[in-house]
Order: C-alpha cells, then structure tokens, then sequence
C-alpha cells in the first residue's frame, strides 16, 4: 500500500506581489520567519510563481546533486536572468551544460592558475599604495573597483582605461535590473538601463572575438575564443560573447561581496588579522605566489567562516522537471525550488554558536563543515558548482596579503554592518573602514 505524500505547509502572501517585496528587503528575515511557521520544508509566492523552500543540508544534496534529474538549473535562472545573462554557464542543463563546462575548464586549470595569480600581484599592490591617505573610506566601491581592474586583465587581457567607468556601470545596472518586479523597459527604469548595459557588453566583447582567436594571448577570453572539443567543436561567436559577460559579472560582483564580508570580519576581529600576519612574515617574500597558498592557512579559515556567515547569494534556485518526493512531501512538476545557504550556514545542529565568528570551526580537528558534505555550499554543488571556485579563492588570499602588510583594519566598536543579502550580498552602507598604515609599510 502506498503512503500518501504530505502537501507542504506555507502561504502565498501578498496579492499579486506574494513575499517579493519581503524578499528583496531582507530574505534572511523572511527565512527566519518561515521556518519558526512551517519548519524546514514550506512555500511561499513571488509574484505568480509557487516557491518551495527545503531548508537543511539533506535537502542541498538532493536539489543540487539531483540524482534523478528532477531539476532544471535554466528554467529557475531564466525567470529573473534570460534577457540580462542569456546562456551562460549557470543557465545551462544536461548534455548542453556538459560541453560547455567541459570547453571552459581550460582556463581554470592549476597551470592557468599559477600565471593568474602572478600577473595579479603587481596590480593589487599598485592599487592598495593609494588608499593610504583616503583615511576613512568606503571600502565596497574600492574594492570593486579594483577586481573589475583584475578581471579584465586577467580575464579579457587588457586594461579597460577609459572604458573603466561605463563598463562597470553596466554590469551594476545588470545585477541591479536582474531583481526587478516591473519586467519591462520603459522610461529609463532599471530594467532598461541592464538591457542598455547587456548592448553595450555585447558589442564590447563581439567586436574583439576574431582578434583573440587569431592570438596567442593567454587570457580567459582568448582560451575560450579558441576552444574546441576533440571532435573540433567550439563556441559560436554569441556563446563566446554570453560566457564573457557572464564570467565578469560572477568573478567582480560575487569576488568584491567575499572580501568585503571578509575585511568586514577582520576588523571586527582584529586577532585574526595578527595570524594572518604571522603567515605572511613566515612566507616572507614580496609576492604571493600559487606555490605558496598551502602555507596561507589562516587567511582560507577567515574566508571560509566569512562566506559561511555572508554568502554572496542567499539562495539557490531550481525549477521542477517532474513530480518527486523530498522527505514524504509532495513537489509538482513546475514548482519552483530553492536551497539556501545563508539559512544552511546557521543551522545550530550543524554550527556551534552559529552566529558567531568563528574560523577555527574549519579546521582539521573540528570540521564542522565535513558533518554533512552538503552543510556549506556558498558555491553550490553538483554539476552546477562554480567553475571558479578556486580562482575567487586565490584571488581573494593576495588582497588579503597585500592589504593586511600594509594596513590594520578598523570599524567603530559597536558598528554592525548593514547587510543586503539579495541579489547579491553587499554592505547597504559600502563599509567604511579605516586603514590604519602599519609602521615601515
């Protein structure tokens, strides 16, 4: 006899609107708010659309591991993303999704690596050498700045110079439009402006594409310019333009929300930026360099723990292929289902003390995050994990390395920084900080 499937609990919220406007002023409340109702699997409405919400790292292994292939990663991207990020990586499924990840591994593999991180080294030095007499500054738009420089170096192989300003606007106005209610562009709202800044993007990288085919230059653009299967294949020249834009908008959004987490811990917790320190004194070179990562243990913990507390992004979407089963309860073919890992990250039968800063916790001895293979996925998981998951973590150790020889960071003892989760995490006050120049730097 078969057991009847439980209907999952939730509400649908607003008219019209649901939970959205909730959503996108703080979805970690909304979470904490549900979950105290409904318990770990429940549902609730953005605008028209039922969204089922599996808060536990079980359910994490079974929407990102999707076994039975029950899920489509390009349906749940495509409602907010299809016109702004067309095609890229993430919104991609199956065999499709294969072959392209397959091509794109090129420049993500450790002998790339290696000449990454030394051709980065100089430009974050020459950059940090002019915050010194900034004082007080706002931390998130520098930082920004200064991994969009690194990415177009290392990803497109130049210098944007005077293009500097507008192309960086334009990926701001294309994460800005991508969680927009109103869908359609009309009288300069933000959705025009990200569909202005996805033209200009597209124009920018297509008119470059023969040039970088016929180099021999080693950025990731040329690499994927180039690409080709065994049996010949490549990318079409809109492919090449989609995994650009998409690539630039993950390495400089996602990378300056992790070291603005990060420098926000440290100051906060000064005592780890004294353990970084002493790493740095006992490498004792100029450059970091990727042979010497392993020895910069301190610096991963601090990142790990601080991506734990303040994942670039709160959830993970999927849409429903199927109907199938989680737990005894029903999802319908057409649901929309997300993971979380902000609401994951605190979860007291994973965490000790949650929410409390705590590195140590990713050590050898106490692994927390090894309880359950699932219980950390600030970059997902499965077929979906970010491509550059290593990239964003070598990018993020030399500005720590730079930074913290030259500067001791500082906030206000009682400043508490204001986080916007959604779409992608940020300081809602850009984080001042203050650099206090540490004596012979």
């Amino acid at each position: 006899m078969t057991t009847a499937l439980k209907t999952i609990p939730g509400e649908s919220g607003l008219p019209l609107i649901g939970h959205t406007l909730r959503f996108m002023r703080d979805c970690n409340q909304l979470f904490d708010e549900m979950y105290l109702k409904y318990g770990p699997v429940y549902y609730n409405r953005f605008l028209r659309a039922k969204v089922v919400h599996l808060f536990s790292p079980q359910a994490n292994e079974f929407v990102l591991l999707d076994r039975d292939n029950n899920f489509s990663s390009r349906q749940a991207w495509n409602m907010s993303l299809k016109e702004l990020f067309p095609n890229g990586l993430m919104l991609r499924d199956g065999d499709d999704h294969r072959f392209h990840r397959r091509l794109m591994g090129a420049p993500f593999k450790s002998s790339a690596l290696q000449l990454y991180v030394r051709d980065m080294n100089p430009d974050i030095i020459q950059t940090i050498e002019t915050w010194h007499d900034q004082g007080d500054f706002l931390f998130y738009p520098a930082i920004k700045q200064l991994t969009l420089d690194l990415a177009s170096k290392i990803f497109i192989g130049e210098t944007l110079r005077d293009d500097a300003h507008r192309i960086n606007q334009a990926f701001v106005d294309l994460v800005a439009a991508a969680l927009v209610v109103v869908r359609y562009p009309m009288f300069g709202n933000k959705y025009q402006k990200g569909l202005e800044g996805r033209a200009l993007l597209e124009e920018y990288f297509g008119s470059r594409i023969r040039a970088k085919q016929r180099s021999n230059d080693t950025d990731m653009f040329a690499e994927i310019s180039r690409a080709e299967s065994d049996e010949g294949n490549g990318f079409s020249n809109q492919d090449i333009i989609d995994h650009m834009i998409f690539l630039m908008m993950a390495a400089h959004d996602t990378t300056t929300s992790s070291l603005s987490s990060v420098c926000y811990a440290l100051a906060k917790n000064p005592v780890w930026q004294d353990k970084i320190r002493a790493e740095i004194d006992a490498i004792g070179t100029e450059h970091l360099l990727y042979q010497d990562m392993p020895n910069f243990e301190a610096a991963g913990l601090v990142l790990k723990e601080s991506l734990r507390l303040y994942p670039p992004l709160p959830v993970i979407p999927r849409k429903a292929l199927n109907d199938c089963e989680f737990e005894g309860y029903q999802i319908n073919k057409g649901d929309m289902v997300n993971v979380s890992p902000s609401f994951t990250h605190r979860l007291p039968s994973i965490w000790s003390n949650p929410d409390a800063f705590d590195p140590e916790r990713f050590n050898t001895e106490r692994a927390e995050d090894r309880q359950h293979k699932h219980a950390w996925i600030p970059f997902g998981g499965g077929a979906h994990k970010c491509l550059g998951i290593k990239f964003a973590e070598l990018q993020v150790k030399l500005v720590l390395f730079h930074l913290l020889k030259k500067y001791q960071l500082q906030v206000p003892d009682d400043y508490q920084m204001p986080y916007m989760p959604a779409p992608i995490g940020k300081p809602a006050d850009m984080l001042p900080l203050r650099l206090i120049p540490l004596a012979g730097s």
